[in-house]
């Protein structure tokens, strides 16, 4: 049982899976698990065998320490118990032809396997249950197979990722093929180009598997690549890309590149209190703005209210200080916030989202500059504030604090991307709505990033206008000097 290669080869059903038949892949995945490897994203086509393998993980590592506590979790609890079956037929398989080894599997299992849960003597367990917030709170484990993770509910993801932090030798299995226009599809990409090596995922131990349908021999048979060419005619290309030959999705990519969001946010400087690491001073108890104010807003009609207030320095860099989010859209209450931080931080000008024409009367009210951009509107709609955002981003003019309380923002600029159509996707957006609002303040065409002040040319026009010498106050003072001898030009419109 220490080798898992042995364990595959002598007690795993031919039926089920053949080393045999196993992709360089897969057995790179059986290599890096025992090798004792434990974070891992698998991307592989409908039936290309990552279920059965992460079965076959599971089962062996709960038989190898049978305290060990492995929980299921997909998108669906039908999918769930694929996986889980799959387990089952390993630990106990049908057929009198298994009788032996249901007898030798007897001895470390507390009863026979149950519909959704196997139990092991010395306690530990395989189980898995629906996907709801109830169900995957509650356990504690110490393995979790996320199966499909494209099609596990995002909130799902999220209450089910702490269920294994206690544990001393916790294990993450993430497996899906990559369907497009799935809920959690631009995220499990993510996660795959973060396990690419230098990445961030990669330096914490996380391991990317991937294989397609030529790299798997059971796909390959003639049988196989018939059916393939049928499918051709009944699926879109996408589909047919990413479900039978294992490839990934068309994506229109993201808004702003990752790398200008991860050098946009600055850590706190431990070594001088009150300054971020790129010497912007932030003080969270006495904020203050040193230039000129701006806030950005987006109106919460469905979702959070976003207020995103800061300042253009005289650096010219561009400091985001303070974020607000809050429910409703009560005119009077956020009228109140808005005069508030204008008089606290000297706010010139709020650039707000025109879908809320009560909310911003009402700021103009109070004596507020309040100027309103409409998103749907092709001139200084949302297509031209995030050309804004992205020429200030781009230059590194853009500095937001690496702290909790930006936290939402970070994470929705980092997951903001567009359709295939091209259009940015809406949905969990106002932070990045309330942010390009307020980018929107220093349209570049008015800004400079030089930080020397722009000379005037003095051309001959300037020169002409600013010459004092030759002024003449009388009825023919605005004559060219050309025209003065040259009688038939300075005939009246009536003189023959």
């Amino acid at each position: 049982m220490s080798n898992i290669f042995y364990f595959v080869e002598h007690y795993v059903p031919k039926r089920l899976f053949s080393l045999e038949l196993a992709s360089e892949q897969q057995m790179e995945l059986l290599q890096a698990v025992q090798d004792g490897k434990r974070y891992f994203v698998i991307r592989a086509p409908r039936k290309g065998g990552k279920t059965i393998l992460v079965a076959i993980v599971v089962v062996w590592v709960t038989l190898k320490d049978q305290t060990y506590r492995f929980f299921i979790v997909s998108g669906s609890e039908a999918q769930a118990k694929w996986l889980y079956d799959y387990c089952k037929a390993i630990l106990w398989p049908g057929g009198p032809q298994f009788a032996e080894r249901r007898e030798f599997f007897k001895t470390f299992l507390r009863r026979e396997p149950r519909a959704t849960i196997t139990e092991y003597k010395q306690g530990g367990w395989i189980m898995y249950t629906a996907a709801t917030s109830k169900q995957v709170n509650a356990p504690t484990s110490d393995g979790q197979a996320m199966d499909e993770y494209v099609l596990i509910p995002s909130q799902i993801v999220q209450e089910a990722w702490p269920m294994n932090r206690s544990s001393t030798k916790p294990m993450r299995l993430l497996l899906s093929t990559a369907t497009d226009g799935k809920e959690n599809t631009d995220t499990f990409l993510d996660l795959l180009e973060d396990c690419e090596p230098g990445k961030p995922l990669h330096k914490e131990g996380w391991l990317k598997i991937e294989w397609e349908s030529k790299d798997s021999p059971h796909l390959n048979t003639e049988t196989a690549v018939g059916d393939a060419r049928s499918a051709k005619y009944f699926l879109s290309e996408d589909m047919f890309n990413t479900q039978y030959t294992g490839g990934l999705p068309r994506r229109a990519g993201r808004v702003f590149p990752r790398t200008f969001i991860r050098e946009m946010f600055k850590a706190l400087d431990p070594e001088n209190p009150g300054f971020l690491v790129d010497g912007t001073p932030y003080d969270t108890e006495n904020l203050v703005f040193r230039g000129e104010g701006k806030a950005g807003v987006d109106w919460g009609f469905d979702h959070d209210t976003v207020f995103i207030e800061g300042y253009r320095g005289l650096g010219g860099k561009i400091a985001v200080m303070k974020m607000v989010i809050g429910n409703g859209t009560s005119p009077s209450d956020w009228a109140d916030q808005a005069e508030k931080d204008t008089l606290a931080h000297n706010i010139d000008q709020w650039f707000a989202d025109a879908s809320g024409a009560f909310q911003n009367q009402e700021i103009r009210l109070r004596g507020i500059r309040v100027t309103p951009r409409a998103f749907q509107r092709r001139v200084y709609g949302k297509e031209w504030m995030v050309g804004v955002a992205y020429y200030w981003m781009s230059k590194r003019m853009v500095s937001v604090p690496d702290t909790p309380e930006f936290a939402t923002l970070k994470r929705q600029l980092l997951k903001w991307k567009r359709g295939s159509d091209g259009k940015i996707k809406k949905g969990d957006d106002h932070g990045c709505d309330g942010f390009i609002c307020f980018l929107s303040g220093w349209d570049p065409r008015y800004y400079e990033l030089a930080t020397e002040p722009i000379k005037q040319s003095g051309g001959e026009a300037t020169g002409r206008a600013n010459d004092w010498d030759g002024f003449n106050s009388g009825d023919r003072a605005w004559m060219p000097e050309n025209w003065r001898d040259e009688q038939t030009l300075r005939k009246e419109i009536w003189e023959k």
